[in-house]
């Protein structure tokens, strides 16, 4: 198998390509548009410059989810071509194995947009990526338990995405609440799911929790001025680490849903 050939590892290098060259892009024109309201929401620390990108640790440690993202897509394609040889279709390893990785790829542009120029409308992307996987996500979870069927995933990843665009342009602070309930369904769900037995091996997901709850601290803990892990003209940033574990822990958790998937109803083709 030619891996550059599947649609898996195509997609998330389009999604690359196209997220990058637009960071790239909106660096090279100054980042217009109206400034984000540092006073009113967090910005993380990071002094601003006036270079390329206004804060370069938080945005360019963003290339872990973006990485991440490859790393998935392969991974994706080769399981797809062994259920395949083995005559083993599914159609919900399909989609998630297609949507992940550029979920994840946009995790990091989405974030790179953010702190790059520290715009609103680069907020707006920012809550918008992490809507996009963190949605994907809950609703996997919503099919394996037989909620959903695969094109109701596909429909309802859709709104989410287009949901959080809209909530990070009219109520940023909004966002965090938000993620944090999708948070918990993610987690509620995998209860359910575990004491039904179709998450005989919960390795990933465990360490993924543990992972994300450990970058959550960190998150909280390098906010802003004055927090242990705030050093605002350093390029090494506690956000920095925050985007290095959260791209981690989401992974393990895609990673896990990938291995479960066929543990209930999502086999079906729906």
């Amino acid at each position: 198998m030619r891996l550059l050939s599947t649609r898996e590892v195509r997609t998330a290098l389009l999604a690359t390509g196209v997220g990058l060259a637009a960071v790239v892009g909106a660096g090279l024109l100054g980042w217009p548009g109206a400034p984000f309201d540092c006073a009113s929401n967090p910005c993380y620390c990071e002094l601003p410059t006036a270079g390329f990108v206004r804060q370069v640790g938080n945005t360019w440690s963003n290339l872990g989810a973006v990485f991440a993202g490859l790393l998935v897509a392969v991974r994706s394609a080769r399981e797809r071509a062994q259920r395949e040889a083995e005559h083993r279709p599914s159609a919900a390893h399909d989609v998630l194995g297609l949507l992940a990785p550029p979920a994840l790829v946009f995790q990091g542009v989405g974030s790179m947009f953010f702190h790059g120029g520290l715009t609103q409308w680069g907020s707006a992307l920012d809550a918008m990526s992490m809507f996009a996987i963190a949605g994907l996500l809950a609703l996997t979870q919503a099919v394996r338990l037989g909620w959903l069927d695969v094109r109701g995933l596909v429909r309802g990843w859709g709104l989410l995405t287009l949901g959080g665009l809209m909530v990070g342009l009219w109520s940023p602070p909004l966002v965090a609440t938000l993620m944090f309930g999708l948070f918990l369904s993610i987690l509620a769900t995998e209860v359910v799911l575990s004491r039904r037995g179709r998450s005989p091996r919960p390795s990933l997901f465990r360490i993924g929790l543990a992972t994300h709850v450990g970058a959550i601290a960190v998150w909280f803990l390098s906010a802003g001025e004055g927090l242990p892990l705030c050093a605002p003209h350093s390029i090494w940033q506690g956000h920095g680490l925050w985007h290095l574990a959260a791209a981690g822990a989401v992974t393990l958790m895609v990673l896990h849903l990938q291995r479960n998937l066929d543990r209930g109803p999502a086999t079906a083709t729906g």
